[in-house]
């Protein structure tokens, strides 16, 4: 009981509960709050470390940036978060603010990866020895499916269309779903020179995919997660457009250090550790059931290929 009036009474501050309205969209650094409110580093420090404290948020040291998110896995304190968000007011003046304001930060990162993708469309899609996808990982994830076939599948974030191609002699459809117009145009060509008729690709935001639940029987996600503001919101989209019985891969880098990949690459997460990879998937509805490794060097990350089936 005592943890439970201890979360109240933090929720019960106005700042507090103003950064929990902005922490239920998604991680945000501790810059970023202060750019999205307007208060200063230490206050908002201070009201973070509160809500660390009881249990409400939690923080992730990632290089030389932290990012702070909802503790969903509580299990006394997590069911009062989402009740507690629902009843603040929509036409409330200051949340609007801050939510135009989160907006914004959100639409400038959104620029600068764009337009890293525009680049690596014009060069036709050629990656930097460290970005590329490894055979390894082909080699790895062709393993990994052995002798299955699957009637649909979906990739989400599909760039360049190359884990569509990868997986094309396995499916009987594929559909392909990016948000970037330069990126689906270089896919749709790859598609085409390859002779990949049975696969399409579709204008579509991953995290909200044009497609209706339990339409594929496999959902990749190929090196995208890093990208993303909150990547257990691409989980549960995963596990939303799964069907039950039906499997998901995932293939990101492993967690590491390399912060010159925030620059070099536009990346906002430094890869992922198997634990946060498997809770996420577990809140989704889904069993984490292959973990594989795909070692990288001094210069270069490990890669991981996290592989589910659909509870």
């Amino acid at each position: 009981m005592d943890m439970l009036v201890t979360a109240l009474k933090t929720l019960g501050h106005p700042q507090r509960l103003r950064i929990m309205a902005l922490l239920a969209r998604g991680e945000l650094t501790i810059s970023e709050l202060v750019q999205i409110t307007g208060l200063s580093q230490p206050r908002i420090t201070q009201y973070v470390q509160s809500l660390e404290m009881a249990g409400l948020a939690e923080r992730i040291k990632e290089g030389s940036w932290v990012f702070s998110r909802l503790r969903r896995n509580h299990p006394e304190i997590a069911p009062l978060i989402k009740p507690i968000l629902q009843l603040l007011p929509e036409d409330d003046e200051r949340l609007s603010v801050d939510l135009r304001r989160l907006s914004e930060v959100r639409a400038e990162r959104a620029q600068i990866a764009n337009g890293y993708f525009a680049k690596l469309a014009s060069d036709g899609g050629q990656m930097d020895e460290d970005y590329a996808l490894q055979a390894g990982v082909e080699a790895k994830l062709s393993a990994l499916i052995g002798e299955r076939r699957f009637k649909h599948l979906v990739d989400l974030g599909t760039g360049t269309g190359r884990m569509l191609g990868v997986l094309s002699a396995c499916i009987n459809r594929g559909t392909g779903i990016d948000s970037n117009m330069d990126m689906l145009k270089l896919a749709r060509h790859n598609l085409a020179q390859g002779g990949h008729d049975h696969i399409s690709v579709r204008h579509g935001n991953l995290l909200s995919a044009p497609l209706p639940a339990g339409s594929a029987d496999l959902v990749s996600l190929h090196q995208v997660l890093h990208y993303l503001d909150d990547p257990f919101e691409a989980i549960r989209e995963m596990a939303r457009l799964c069907m039950s019985g039906g499997h998901i891969v995932i293939i990101d880098y492993a967690a590491h250090d390399f912060d010159n990949y925030r620059d070099k690459f536009a990346h906002r997460r430094l890869g992922f550790s198997d634990q946060a990879i498997e809770d996420w998937m577990s809140e989704g509805g889904l069993k984490l059931t292959d973990i594989v490794t795909i070692a990288g060097s001094k210069t270069r990350p490990d890669v991981k290929i996290w592989h589910a089936e659909k509870l």
